[in-house]
């Protein structure tokens, strides 16, 4: 489906502002989304002034190269929400419409943005986000990823238009810390890669440690990815004497530091390892976790956000469900803000996903809000409560293990809220 183009928009957009430059220079991609190559375009657009009776959303997501893996279910989910709110009358009198931009191809959001799009769903990618909501913003489009985690998205300036239905990192890393103190270890080293993205987890990480009483930071030691040898700095990690090594790395060079650290140890017997907790980029390391010794994989436990929910049946695939619900929380904030107008939109969307009648269907929740009644949508991912800044006050997290294979295992789901 093409997008009218109606509107008019005239004013240049400079979206490669010293702010947003520094703020994509910083970021890497979250183990949630795709690793995509990221350039800031430059379009010639106009903010919207007045609505034109048609709720039309952008779905930016990959639909070539790697990202298609994440990206295509996304996009399927999207057309299951798009046909369940048609079904069920559409919203403000017409059928919702939606457009496919392919995230890889970043240049054509520029196209979105210059026709009718209210709302865009994506992107997949924390980059992508980072270098896109300049102009989604100077536009007053509002937009809700299902899968874009980077804590730079947490501060970022957005005029309250960016929304997620996954939670940040700055809640993985309160979930782990919930790990840390349930191992029952007390002391805890956090080891890092030293980078921007690596650092500001580490950061977040501290602060969700002071809140824990029943534990208490040794140390914080970063390491570098370009350092072919890591056995001075596994060493450090293992002379702390801390029960818990917090491990915050990827699959290459988190893994590398897994097998320093099984070497640091000592051969004794009769000396327990003490628990590694490792972030999702460590989950896909199966080959390097293979090789380390039964008494360290034994004592590691992982935690990353929940991208499959098994009780559902449909949409199926890795954050379909987050993006399904992206959808209905826009249509459903734009019936009850009456106007397809981006931030009439956006205002409504914290309002319609908490606090009121619980209600868990697009034609359910369309019904009370067409009664007078405020809502509370619990969706396909489940609970969806947006907070005054557009992040989900509470996600879902799971952690897991790994066999004598390197094989990730599921064992366990833990709610995690941001007083937590």
């Amino acid at each position: 489906m093409s997008f009218r183009t109606s509107r008019q928009r005239h004013a240049r957009i400079a979206c490669a502002s010293g702010l947003l430059a520094a703020l994509t220079a910083c970021a890497s991609p979250s183990g949630s989304g795709p690793d995509l190559t990221v350039n800031i375009p430059v379009t010639t657009v106009a903010p919207q002034q007045s609505g034109d009776g048609v709720v039309q959303i952008a779905a930016f997501l990959p639909a070539t190269g790697p990202g298609a893996r994440i990206g295509t279910p996304m996009s399927d989910a999207v057309r299951l929400a798009v046909s369940d709110i048609n079904a069920a009358g559409g919203v403000l009198g017409n059928p919702l419409e939606v457009n496919f931009v392919d995230e890889t191809t970043s240049n054509d959001l520029s196209i979105a943005l210059q026709s009718d799009v209210d709302a865009i769903v994506g992107p997949a990618s924390s980059l992508n986000a980072l270098s896109m909501l300049g102009d989604a913003i100077e536009a007053e489009v509002l937009s809700c990823s299902p899968t874009a985690t980077s804590l730079l998205l947490d501060r970022f300036p957005d005029a309250n238009l960016l929304f997620r239905t996954v939670g940040s990192d700055s809640l993985q890393m309160a979930a782990l810390a919930r790990t840390a103190a349930r191992t029952g270890g007390g002391s805890v080293t956090i080891v890092h890669l030293d980078d921007p993205y690596g650092r500001g987890l580490a950061q977040a990480l501290e602060s969700a440690i002071e809140l824990r009483p029943s534990l208490a930071l040794n140390a914080t030691i970063p390491f570098s990815g370009n350092d072919p040898n890591l056995d001075d700095d596994a060493a450090s990690v293992v002379e702390t004497g801390s029960r818990v090594v917090v491990l915050l790395g990827d699959e290459a060079d988190g893994g590398r530091m897994l097998s320093a650290i099984d070497l640091a140890l000592p051969n004794d017997a009769g000396v327990v390892p003490p628990f590694v907790v490792v972030n999702d980029g460590l989950r896909s390391a199966t080959d390097r976790i293979a090789t380390i010794s039964d008494r360290l994989r034994e004592q590691i436990i992982g935690v990353a956000a929940r991208a499959i929910v098994p009780t559902i049946d449909s949409p199926m695939g890795y954050f379909s469900t987050n993006a399904y619900d992206c959808v209905i929380l826009i249509a459903l904030a734009a019936r009850q803000a009456g106007s397809d107008i981006p931030k009439s939109i956006a205002n409504q969307m914290a309002s319609v996903s908490s606090g009121g009648r619980l209600c868990t269907t697009y034609a359910e929740c369309a019904a009370l809000i067409d009664q007078g009644l405020q809502i509370d949508y619990n969706g396909r991912s489940g609970a969806v409560d947006l907070n005054a800044t557009g992040d989900l006050s509470q996600a879902w997290f799971r952690e897991f293990r790994f066999d004598d294979d390197g094989r990730e295992y599921i064992f366990n789901e833990v709610g995690i809220e941001i007083s937590s």
